[in-house]
């Protein structure tokens, strides 16, 4: 095959998936972690508080189930590093408490469906979440679990302006909730390109977080500010959903 032309990129010999962590535990290193701590913790207790208030859940769904399964593999299933560990058992608590609200108000974002048979189809899949998390983990050898984690923090980004656009309403919502996701992941992704600068798909992830976070807060900024409230009144009222209307007696008898 000497008459085709030569390759334009040559892949690395060493995958940078298994590339070791440039040399960077100084006080910068824990600052950053600690803000990433503090602004996730932030954005899931304000998600938890309005979940509570409005009788939605603050998290899509699915997303949920993924999460709470990442948690449970990271923290039980594979071995971490020492300084990870922890902070995954914690994250699993909270986790928890989502977990509760969603087989409590899920099933309110899917009302074609019973609440028993949402509940079945929630924690089927989170059992096959879980399993092929694993199987990602052993198959990378992320014992991180950084490519999982920020393939799905894509993937949350995503949920939000679909959750949003498919309630027609900010239940479950808040503004300052979004804002604490979008700095929380930038510096996720500050940390990420210090420490494995030639991860380049990883960080390709975190700038797509930061457009898609970025059109979230906006517009979810525009709907509670259509709803007739401020976006930055932590103590909104309750917010209603809009009832998704029946389909006419010609739509439905065309449908059978």
């Amino acid at each position: 095959m000497d008459w085709l032309p030569p390759a334009l990129v040559d892949l690395p010999s060493v995958a940078p998936s298994v590339s070791a962590p440039a040399d960077f535990r100084n006080g910068w290193f824990w600052a950053i972690v600690a803000g990433i701590a503090v602004f996730w913790i932030l954005a899931y207790g304000l998600s938890i508080q309005r979940a509570f208030v409005d009788g939605f859940v603050g998290i899509p769904v699915v997303i949920v189930a993924i999460n709470f399964a990442w948690e449970f593999v990271h923290s039980f299933v594979i071995d971490q590093e020492p300084a990870q560990r922890p902070a995954n058992f914690v994250w699993f608590f909270v986790d928890i408490v989502i977990v509760t609200q969603v087989v409590r108000y899920g099933h309110r974002d899917f009302p074609r469906l019973s609440r028993r048979l949402f509940r079945r189809l929630f924690f089927g899949l989170v059992a096959i979440a879980a399993v092929q998390l694993f199987l990602m983990a052993r198959e990378f050898r992320d014992i991180l679990g950084m490519y999982s984690g920020c393939a799905l923090n894509v993937g949350m980004s995503a949920a939000f302006i679909v959750m949003l656009v498919k309630r027609r309403s900010s239940a479950g919502q808040s503004v300052y909730a979004a804002i604490c996701k979008l700095v929380g992941s930038q510096l996720a992704g500050l940390n990420v390109l210090i420490l494995f600068p030639g991860r380049h798909l990883v960080l390709s992830w975190f700038v797509m977080m930061l457009v898609l976070d970025i059109v979230y807060v906006r517009m979810l900024y525009r709907q509670i500010r259509a709803e007739g409230q401020s976006p930055w009144n932590l103590n909104r009222p309750p917010v209603t959903v809009p009832a998704v209307a029946a389909p006419a007696p010609r739509e439905r008898a065309v449908a059978a």
